[in-house]
């Protein structure tokens, strides 16, 4: 009779084990994102990209835009929801928490990881990333891993894949008004050379652009932690940038940017 309980004890360990090494595998990148919250099973995937476990949570994937259904080629949503379907549906995986408590809706948030048989990323997060189902959305909790995400999207990027093919998706042009003003409220990405910098009394001010074209909005309380990051606000006329956020147009197109991992240098714009 006590045959049965250890075999299962024993594949129990197992699976633990295989999860352990699958985190290892994942270079320190997961567990910079969150802590240890056991070993889980998702149940489903949602339209959103949201992870029903077995236990009875769900799951929200932190860190990322993810396409939707309403929005852009809908083969997007449904191939999101494939993948996360068929890695991680039925199987045991490791949670990482980004944070201990809920979110607003109930939702934990997180990632989780499984025990891959080739060179795929064994995150969730990360397989979606790589594959240009997801874009990256940084958020205060998943700041640890954006370097590494920001990594595997621009590879995707770079070849094309998924949403970075669709318009709705695609990095914008700072004055490209049409659909700017098109996307007020949501997130985006967008590129231009910094052709001023006002300084204000609380806020700074990078304008992407003339008349009408996107301006990057600063916390003067920020400077330091974009100087410390080696993207001084201050140092930043004549290059191109990439910034990424919500964009809100009630007085002209702004998108505030609060950390570092929010902009990226692209390098001195060609004089013309």
């Amino acid at each position: 009779m006590k045959s049965a309980p250890t075999h299962l004890a024993r594949r129990r360990a197992a699976v633990v084990a295989a999860l352990a090494l699958a985190l290892g595998l994942a270079a320190g990148r997961v567990a910079a994102c969150g802590a240890a919250g056991g070993i889980v099973q998702a149940a489903s995937v949602d339209q959103r990209g949201e992870i029903a476990l077995a236990d009875g949570r769900t799951l929200r994937i932190a860190g990322l835009d993810l396409p939707l259904p309403s929005r852009g080629d809908p083969a997007l949503a449904a191939a999101a929801r494939d993948l996360l379907t068929k890695r991680f549906v039925g199987r045991e995986a490791a949670l990482s928490l980004v944070v201990a408590a809920a979110d607003r809706w109930d939702r934990a948030l997180g990632d989780l990881v499984a025990p891959v048989s080739d060179a795929a990323p064994a995150s969730a997060a990360e397989a979606l990333i790589a594959a240009g189902l997801a874009r990256v959305r940084p958020e205060y909790e998943t700041r640890g891993c954006e370097a590494a995400r920001l990594a595997l999207e621009s590879a995707a990027r770079a070849k094309g894949l998924g949403v970075w093919r669709d318009p709705d998706y695609v990095v914008l042009a700072a004055d490209d008004l049409a659909s700017l003003a098109r996307r007020d409220g949501r997130f985006v990405i967008v590129e231009g050379v910094v052709r001023r910098i006002g300084l204000g009394r609380a806020r700074l001010y990078l304008d992407l652009g003339g008349r009408g074209a996107l301006s990057v909005v600063a916390s003067r309380k920020t400077q330091a932690a974009f100087q410390t990051a080696g993207a001084p606000l201050t140092a930043l006329a004549g290059e191109k940038i990439r910034v990424r956020g919500a964009l809100d147009s009630r007085f002209g197109p702004q998108l505030e940017i609060v950390d570092p991992l929010m902009l990226e240098r692209l390098g001195r714009a060609e004089a013309k």
